[in-house]
């Protein structure tokens, strides 16, 4: 099995810390701008290999606070964190039941991968959101009663199917909340909005397949996982 390790990381930028004179330009009040700066900040603990791809998960815990899941130890020197580590060896068998707290971007693919002779600048399939997908059918002037149930309904679903695929299954339906459309700042733009959703989920799964689902969790679940998602 793969070694990983599993961090808790806190931005040394309240007030008297080394960093606090800059910790409006680390955390931006803006909601554009916290996940991008997030993820650059995030990387600092991540550059003993060059050019390395990004092989972390990790979740905003609000206040500078993160949660890191990696293949590597995370490294600090410029001190800019306080940094706790612990080696992440998960001993799962099937039948297991787990308490979860996951925050994702829940997305289906609306249309199908290029082959690769076709791929051009787009590889991947077309992804969709599955709450906008589910409200697509509902006048825009009838969302507001039907918005939250049909977003849990949704997110449940589709979580239910994510688990079918890499051995979970749902004991009861989970608490979904917090969805919400996070904004991001386009690099090279046409002045197109850009972004993704983020739901959080709470609840409790069952092991079907111990190997699959363990192979899976330092890939994570959903879209938008480089930042904090």
């Amino acid at each position: 099995m793969t070694r990983l390790y599993l961090s808790r990381a806190r931005l040394q930028a309240r007030r008297g810390e080394a960093l606090a004179a800059i910790a409006s330009l680390l955390l931006p009040a803006d909601p554009k701008q916290q996940p991008g700066h997030a993820h650059r900040v995030l990387w600092l603990l991540f550059q003993d290999i060059a050019d390395a791809k990004r092989d972390f998960l990790w979740r905003d815990e609000g206040n500078g606070r993160y949660m890191i899941l990696s293949h590597r130890l995370p490294t600090d020197p410029h001190q800019l964190f306080e940094l706790e580590t612990k080696p992440f060896a998960a001993d799962l068998s099937v039948g297991n039941r787990l308490a979860f707290s996951l925050r994702a971007n829940p997305v289906v693919a609306s249309k199908p991968a290029r082959a690769k002779e076709e791929q051009g600048t787009r590889a991947r399939g077309q992804r969709v959101d599955v709450v906008m997908l589910a409200l697509k059918n509902v006048p825009k002037g009838e969302r507001g009663p039907v918005r939250d149930r049909i977003a849990s309904e949704a997110c449940t679903a589709w979580l239910a199917g994510q688990g079918a695929k890499v051995g979970f299954k749902l004991t009861a339906p989970p608490l979904v909340a917090g969805y919400n459309q996070i904004p991001m700042e386009r690099s090279r733009t046409k002045g197109r909005p850009s972004g993704f959703s983020v739901v959080d989920f709470q609840g409790v799964i069952e092991i079907t397949d111990a190997i699959a689902f363990l192979a899976k969790l330092p890939l994570g679940f959903g879209s938008a996982k480089a930042f904090g998602n």
